[in-house]
């Protein structure tokens, strides 16, 4: 998958998109115990090249401590956490032109299922992502 088109066509035929727009799309995961949780891809290009963005909405920032959140990235082996909106984020961003199958597909679901993680421990359990 070394475009963004052929990304996309490999999404589109593996998995029911909640959101397919030209630059980005989204996916809802289900999460054992009746929770989901979304995770939008984004293309974008930087430093002379097309990237992919992956990003889940982990809960609001009055829910989690800043520190705790950089300590958290520290320790973190995919993706880190970013504040946007008042919104705590889990994000990865992968160069486009060598992904491959596994490299899209074990932070997508990682990432889906460890800040589903994060949201149910700081908000008690609200299933709001």
């Amino acid at each position: 998958m070394s475009t963004w088109s052929e990304l996309r066509s490999y999404a589109r035929d593996k998995y029911r998109l909640a959101l397919d727009e030209e630059e980005r799309f989204a996916l809802i995961f289900a999460i054992p115990g009746g929770r989901t949780q979304q995770v939008v891809v984004t293309h974008f290009r930087a430093l002379d090249r097309e990237f992919i963005e992956l990003r889940t909405p982990v809960c609001p920032e009055t829910d989690l401590d800043a520190k705790a959140a950089l300590r958290h990235n520290s320790t973190c082996s995919i993706g880190a956490i970013a504040l946007h909106e008042g919104v705590y984020y889990l994000v990865h961003k992968a160069l486009l032109r060598t992904l491959d199958n596994e490299e899209f597909e074990l932070p997508l679901h990682a990432m889906a299922l460890h800040a589903d993680t994060i949201e149910a421990r700081q908000t008690s359990g609200l299933d709001a992502y």
